[in-house]
C-alpha cells in the first residue's frame, strides 16, 4: 500500500492461564473443548472516488500497536482454563477449555454502490484478498489452540494443582511461540499478503 497506510494488520495477542508437574501416570478421559468466537465490526469511510478514499483512510482507519493506520485489522486472543480439583494426594484434571477470540475490523465504503462497476470490483477484490490472507492466520491460531488443549490433557498426573497449572502454562507458551514463528514465516513467504493480491487497488 502506498500513502503510508498498512494494508492489513494481523496482530497476534496471546494470553493464558494454567498449572503442572509430573508423575508416571497420565490423566484419563480429560475433555478438551476448543472454541472460537469471531466478532466483525466496521468503520465507515466516506469518499466519492479512489483519491478521496485514500485521504479519508489516512484519517479514520484503525491504528496498529505501532501507531500506523491499517485498512483492515484482526486481533487474536487465546486463553485457556483448567477444570480441576485438589484431592488429598493428587490433583484431578477433568477438562481443558481453550477459547480463541478474534476481533476483525473492516472498512465500509458508504458510497461504493454509487460508483462504477470497475471501482466496485477493484475494491471488493482487494477486501477479499485481505480476508483470504488473514484466513491462514486464523488457521494457525486455531491449530495452536487445539495443540494446547491436547498437550495439557496429556500431562502426567500431579499431586499439586498449582504445579499442574505451572506445567500447563509451559505447554501453552511453547505452542504459542511456535504459532508466532509460523505467522512470521507465513508473512515473509507471502510478502505480508502482497503475493496473494493484497495490494491497494488503482482507481
Amino acid at each position: 500500500m502506498r500513502c503510508g497506510i498498512s494494508q492489513w494488520s494481523g496482530l497476534l495477542l496471546l494470553l493464558a492461564t494454567w498449572e503442572a508437574q509430573a508423575a508416571d501416570a497420565h490423566y484419563k478421559n480429560v475433555t478438551v473443548e476448543p472454541r472460537t468466537d469471531v466478532n466483525f465490526s466496521f468503520y465507515d469511510v466516506k469518499a466519492t472516488d479512489g483519491k478521496a478514499l485514500r485521504d479519508h483512510l489516512l484519517q479514520v482507519a484503525p491504528k496498529t500497536t505501532a501507531g500506523h493506520r491499517a485498512i483492515g485489522k484482526a486481533v487474536y486472543q487465546v486463553d485457556w482454563q483448567l477444570d480441576l480439583n485438589q484431592q488429598s494426594d493428587t490433583c484431578q484434571l477433568f477438562g481443558v477449555h481453550v477459547l480463541t477470540k478474534v476481533n476483525v475490523v473492516m472498512p465500509n465504503w458508504l458510497q461504493l454502490s454509487k460508483l462504477n462497476e470497475s471501482t466496485q470490483n477493484n475494491w471488493n477484490g482487494f477486501l477479499s484478498a485481505m480476508m483470504e490472507y488473514e484466513g491462514r492466520h486464523k488457521e494457525i491460531v486455531q491449530e495452536a489452540a487445539q495443540k494446547i488443549g491436547d498437550g495439557i490433557a496429556g500431562l502426567p498426573v500431579n499431586g499439586s494443582c498449582q504445579a499442574l497449572r505451572e506445567q500447563a502454562d509451559a505447554v501453552g507458551e511453547t505452542q504459542l511461540e511456535k504459532a508466532r514463528e509460523q505467522v512470521r514465516r507465513y508473512q515473509s513467504e507471502t510478502g505480508k499478503g502482497r503475493y496473494m493480491g493484497v495490494a491497494y487497488p488503482k482507481f
